[in-house]
């Protein structure tokens, strides 16, 4: 990476903790240098109630906003001047830039998957969705979906009351909206499956070190011949669910398209940059060596504890 370190250089931070084996840094340089900017993103550990601290820190130093991990994400908009709408419903901001001394917060995980479906060349207008899961993007995904003319939203969860309070936060912003929660099952899946044109999987299941997946998928034949389905998970490449969509002939995509939009979104926001069509393959690489080199500071940081 170049970087000219005088003094027109743009300073920025990932803050969280831990950050052990946070790799975000070095994805988000990776994209300042693509870009051509003179720019330089810092980890930096900012400990639980340190959030106040932290931001009157930045403002003296000049720098220009710092993005967000665990366990910031919603403390830091009471701090925020501004927050875009859909991230205060959620209670959820993953960056945050510094202009004239207000900070200006946004989270942009429904963004990146949007972006991500759109770049397939699926048509969001109009489209009957079906969200498996209620987790942390669940809502801004729907929400950002639904900004783009979705028909309507489903959402199945084990837990249906989680499922039903973003289905309440979905009303607020789009009043006329089909939108209904329920249970999670194998039955209402297949319920579900013959009205749903976007099937948005939003859980852990399928993921890589991650014990639990999809017992029954029959669902995934009685989806639309034109329906896609996006997968929040990366790792692997195919989990369960899309392989069995893509054995099937439909439209799937993982999660990485959705990681990479988030990258050129937040340059978006950071820079006002619009990185072009051909960042795609380069975003990816850039990912894929991020995560190898946190899978290498596992392995130091596992056997630092064993010397000990």
């Amino acid at each position: 990476m170049r970087v000219k370190y005088d003094v027109d250089t743009q300073l920025l931070f990932q803050i969280g903790d831990p950050l052990d084996h946070a790799c975000a840094c070095t994805i988000h340089n990776r994209m300042y240098e693509l870009a051509n900017l003179n720019a330089v993103n810092l980890n930096v550990v900012v400990k639980k109630g340190e959030l106040p601290e932290f931001i009157q820190s930045c403002k003296q130093l000049g720098v220009k906003g710092f993005d967000i991990t665990m366990p910031h994400k919603s403390d830091i908009i009471p701090l925020c001047d501004e927050v875009e709408p859909f991230s205060r419903e959620f209670n959820c901001v993953n960056h945050v830039k510094i202009r004239d001394g207000k900070l200006i917060g946004v989270g942009l995980d429904g963004l990146g998957m949007v972006m991500a479906i759109e770049d397939a060349g699926f048509p969001i207008q109009g489209a009957r969705v079906l969200m498996l899961g209620a987790g942390a993007v669940s809502g801004p995904i729907a929400a950002e979906l639904c900004q783009r003319g979705a028909a309507s939203v489903t959402i199945l969860n084990r837990t249906v009351s989680k499922a039903e309070e973003i289905v309440h936060s979905l009303k607020k912003y789009f009043p006329n909206l089909q939108a209904k929660a329920e249970a999670m099952t194998p039955e209402t899946m297949r319920a579900c499956a013959p009205e749903s044109d976007l099937v948005v999987q939003c859980t852990s299941l399928g993921m890589s070190g991650h014990q639990g997946d999809y017992e029954d998928l029959s669902f995934v034949d009685l989806l639309p011949k034109n329906a896609c389905v996006a997968d929040v998970i990366f790792n692997p490449e195919r989990t369960s669910i899309l392989a069995k969509a893509e054995a099937r002939g439909l439209r799937v995509l993982n999660g990485m398209g959705m990681l990479v939009n988030q990258e050129k979104a937040m340059m978006k926001f950071h820079f006002d940059v619009d990185l072009g069509p051909e960042f795609a393959l380069e975003g990816e690489e850039t990912l894929l060596i991020a995560l190898a080199m946190r899978q290498l500071r596992t392995r130091r940081l596992e056997q630092k504890g064993k010397n000990q």
